[in-house]
């Protein structure tokens, strides 16, 4: 039943990530972007958040992770987070370049801006930490908690992106979209060589 909520999920979410794709290529879905992007302004309160999904943060999370893993002797489970992270990295940076869209006005930082990559990474470690993690609990109302603070972050570092101004909002969408069907995926591999 899980792996089925898992493709759906992972399907799903790729063609809400391709519909995104081509709709910020019409100039009213550019408007919208900027004016949804103007009243995020208000939010700065989140501002910090982002570091969340830095790539230091990313990446010490994800070490200590796979050191718990270690111990914990899940070798498939230290090889879901090398390939998760990892791949979700390259892939982000691979499409933004495929992309080619360019930042928001009088954004401070370099680079394309489709998709998120704070957005995309974050919902990656963040649900793959609650996936994993959640397997060592064996209380049902403990695994709903972890995954219900990961989405949290995870949706509050890619609101971040828009009060620092640095994204459009379909740019956080796309992230997210994305980040859930490439880690959909990384998981069904996983399972299925679990079950093996």
């Amino acid at each position: 039943m899980m792996n089925k909520k898992l493709v759906v999920l992972c399907i799903s979410s790729f063609c809400l990530f391709v519909a995104l794709w081509w709709a910020i290529h019409y100039p009213t879905v550019m408007s919208m972007d900027q004016t949804l992007l103007t009243s995020f302004r208000a939010w700065g309160w989140l501002n910090s958040l982002s570091l969340l999904g830095a790539s230091v943060t990313i990446g010490v999370c994800s070490i200590i992770l796979v050191l718990f893993l270690l111990l914990r002797k899940r070798v498939y489970g230290m090889v879901l987070v090398l390939v998760a992270v990892a791949g979700g990295y390259g892939l982000n940076t691979w499409i933004k370049h495929v992309a080619g869209r360019e930042r928001p006005p009088f954004s401070h930082e370099e680079g394309f801006s489709f998709p998120s990559g704070h957005a995309m990474m974050s919902s990656i470690y963040l649900l793959l930490a609650a996936y994993l993690l959640g397997k060592e609990v064996e209380q049902r109302f403990a695994r709903f908690l972890m995954y219900g603070i990961s989405i949290l972050l995870a949706l509050f570092t890619g609101i971040s992106r828009l009060t620092r101004q640095v994204h459009y909002p379909t740019d956080v969408l796309a992230g997210f979209a994305l980040a859930a069907s490439y880690l959909s995926l990384c998981i069904l591999v996983y399972e299925f060589f679990q079950k093996k």
